[in-house]
């Protein structure tokens, strides 16, 4: 399905990147993964069944993804998986600072890994980016996560034709078990997934490889391109 083909997945190292880029692997493709810390690098190449190699980034150093996406040369899909700390609270409380953090660690490193990767991205391939599901919904306590991934989400609407006929898609996960949960303890993780994934349609929280899946159709539908795929269980029912 990708033999051949090379793809670059940013935030590749833990959770639904790292799921993205095993499930990209066996099919075929020559991943490069890239996230900030080289152990986590180190432990995903090893359990990627296929073809790989890994990159240090900080997404949110721009002459950095210049350099980065220069060395790569020319490859075939960009996904992008990379996060920051979020900016939660309600809206009249959400400090300012964390705001602005929020959308330089994530707004801003998809812009720059946007900006820098379309040079290099063949014309049959792709840009995916990942948004939170606050800004497909009006959730209460969610207006900084709301703003910095609806800002993503426009812009990627924009570029599916400012950069056509590179396909330009949107992934947009709900609630997903993965390490981002690791700081409570494990019996805190399992009331706060028992409790909200029962409040979906379908009845638990998301998988990581459930997320990779649809990822995997978004980078090798070519009649697909300016959508937004939901995997949220439901969540946008609510």
């Amino acid at each position: 399905m990708l033999t051949e083909q090379k793809v670059v997945v940013i935030g590749g190292s833990s959770g639904m990147g790292l799921a993205t880029a095993r499930r990209l692997a066996r099919a075929g493709a020559h991943v490069v993964i890239a996230s900030r810390s080289e152990d986590k690098l180190n432990a995903a190449l090893a359990v990627i069944e296929g073809k790989a190699d890994a990159k240090a980034l900080d997404f949110t150093d721009e002459e950095a993804v210049r350099r980065f996406f220069e060395a790569v040369g020319p490859f075939d899909h960009l996904v992008l998986m990379g996060a920051g700390l979020p900016a939660w609270g309600k809206f009249r409380e959400i400090q300012t600072s964390a705001l602005e953090s929020a959308f330089k660690n994530k707004f801003w490193g998809c812009f720059f890994c946007a900006k820098y990767a379309a040079p290099y991205l063949r014309k049959n391939g792709s840009i995916l980016f990942t948004i939170g599901g606050a800004a497909r919904s009006a959730i209460p306590g969610t207006a900084g996560l709301a703003a910095v991934n609806g800002a993503i989400m426009c812009m990627a609407f924009t570029l599916a034709k400012e950069l056509a006929p590179i396909r330009v898609n949107i992934l947009s996960p709900g609630l997903v078990d993965t390490p981002a949960y690791d700081w409570m303890s494990a019996e805190e993780k399992q009331g706060f997934y028992q409790q909200m994934g029962g409040n979906l349609p379908v009845g638990r929280v998301g998988k990581p490889d459930e997320i990779a899946e649809a990822a995997l159709y978004l980078v090798t539908n070519g009649y697909t391109t300016g959508a937004v795929l939901d995997v949220d269980g439901g969540g946008r029912l609510h």
